[in-house]
């Protein structure tokens, strides 16, 4: 996928806590997730003029975060052999809301995260050292005004990748655009349960979110824009 400018700031500092546990110091759930959301969409309109890609419409969008990472693990079945390695993975989830100018926010259940080894232990006691992977997942449901709005700016982004970007190939991309949104409609209205967006944080933005340090389950604020480019 097109990978988007983002960047994450984390607010305090580090603690040895419970890994399914909240840190009240913090006022409970701390992880917070906003940007922008757009479809993926052509970058310039028939006339060869740059255009802003198409937003969701207001609607409840379902995230998740998922992390990976090494720290102190404390409390392992012994029999998991990858206990020692110090890594773990973990899962936070919750809803968010699009508003009218296709901005998201929302607030993740620290509190229900579950955190494993990678393969699969429960881990009772984390004591966070550093993150190595977030990425964070969006999906919206696959109702036909979604469906209408995502095949469409998709239809406009194979188009311009296939004819071209300039006037003179405005012809091309109406025919192709056609052809590309009849196919996505079929599929997205009988086939498809989301309209998902995947982002990956950057090496930066991993960098600065360990040097402001991780408490507990809460990873604080999180911003990261998200481009919604796939069926599933």
């Amino acid at each position: 996928m097109k990978h988007v400018p983002l960047f994450a700031t984390v607010l305090a500092s580090l603690v040895t806590v419970g890994a399914c546990a909240s840190d009240d110091s913090t006022g409970g759930d701390a992880t917070a997730v906003s940007g922008q959301a757009v479809y993926r969409d052509a970058h310039t309109d028939h006339a060869g003029q740059p255009q802003a890609a198409a937003a969701p419409a207001p609607q409840p969008v379902q995230v998740s975060i998922g992390v990976r990472g090494n720290g102190t693990l404390d409390g392992v079945d012994p029999t998991c052999l990858d206990g020692a390695s110090g890594q773990f993975q973990g899962l936070y989830h919750g809803e968010a809301a699009i508003d009218d100018g296709g901005v998201y926010l929302g607030s993740l259940a620290s509190t229900a995260a579950q955190f494993t080894t990678p393969s699969g232990c429960a881990i009772p006691t984390l004591s966070i050292g550093a993150m190595t992977e977030v990425v964070i997942h969006a999906e919206l449901e696959a109702t036909t005004a979604n469906c209408d709005a995502y095949c469409a700016a998709s239809a406009r982004a194979d188009a311009e990748s296939e004819c071209g970007a300039t006037a003179g190939d405005a012809a091309c991309r109406a025919e192709a655009e056609a052809s590309a949104q009849a196919s996505c409609s079929a599929t997205c209205t009988s086939q498809t349960h989301t309209i998902a967006a995947e982002a990956t944080l950057s090496a930066d933005a991993l960098a600065r979110l360990n040097a402001d340090g991780v408490t507990g389950t809460a990873l604080g604020e999180l911003a990261v824009d998200l481009v919604f480019d796939r069926v599933q």
